[in-house]
């Protein structure tokens, strides 16, 4: 029972006293993008949909990526311009189609466009790596 305390007692005092150097974040790379570092950034209203609200924010994420895979695939071009567009017709179609959706309907979109990218990526990987934008 003593040792229980006497650890309990160290620990405590160890946490207490733990600077705050101790807590460095690391991040890993540059937020520069290596491909197409042009790249029109998130919309910041994505960027502050709150935390209980985030399965529209990777709804909104996997519509671009379906959106970019698509253009690649069927343009057979992967130029920065088609990779990575502007983010107003993903805007548009969310604002206009999905803002309402609840959670399920949300992360059931979700899906959907997470298998229509899945399926245009198998076309256009290769044509991103050939023109070196992969």
């Amino acid at each position: 029972m003593i040792r229980f305390f006497v650890t309990t007692a160290l620990i405590a005092g160890f946490v207490s006293v733990t600077p705050v150097s101790a807590q460095v974040t690391i991040t890993i790379g540059s937020e520069t993008p290596r491909v197409c570092p042009d790249q029109p950034p998130q919309p910041e209203w994505v960027d502050r949909i709150p935390l209980r609200e985030a399965h529209n924010k990777v709804l909104i994420q996997q519509m671009y990526r379906a959106q970019s895979m698509q253009a690649v695939a069927e343009s057979g071009d992967c130029s920065c311009e088609t990779r990575f567009p502007t983010w107003e017709n993903v805007e548009t179609t969310f604002l206009e189609a999905y803002a309402d959706l609840d959670r399920w309907g949300a992360t059931e979109r979700t899906e959907e466009y997470r298998n229509l990218a899945n399926e245009h990526r198998k076309i256009a990987k290769p044509i991103c790596e050939h023109q070196g934008n992969w």
